[in-house]
């Protein structure tokens, strides 16, 4: 019999400093990391500097989901350690959650978690 499984990289939202040894976080601008540190780090800020959609912000994609390939990057390339979920520490989970569903890229790399 076969199982359905979800190979996409699980993110889930809380505070850093529940962060694990196998843990990302994905942190929004002012937010600090914990002191054990996570398997990587990646950053952004929620509110646009630029007119929408300029090269340097992404081409119209949100904020949250260039974060989240820049990690994914990062990990296939060997430039991270390997982790295996992302902690996202934010003001708005429900806007990272739209930003993840609304790019395809990034939906297809990662999930919500519960």
């Amino acid at each position: 019999m076969m199982t359905d499984t979800d190979d996409r990289i699980p993110l889930r939202f809380g505070p850093a400093a529940a962060a694990g040894p196998q843990d990302a976080l994905l942190l929004e601008e002012g937010a600090r990391p914990v002191a054990a540190g996570p398997q990587a780090v990646a950053r952004f800020s929620a509110t646009a500097g630029h007119r929408f959609g300029c090269i340097c912000c992404g081409g119209g994609r949100a904020a949250a989901a260039v974060a989240l390939a820049g990690l994914f990057q990062d990990r296939a390339t060997g430039r991270v350690p390997w982790f295996t979920r992302v902690l996202a520490v934010v003001a708005d989970p429900a806007a990272v959650a739209e930003a993840l569903r609304a790019d395809r890229v990034a939906a297809a790399r990662f999930r919500v978690e519960g």
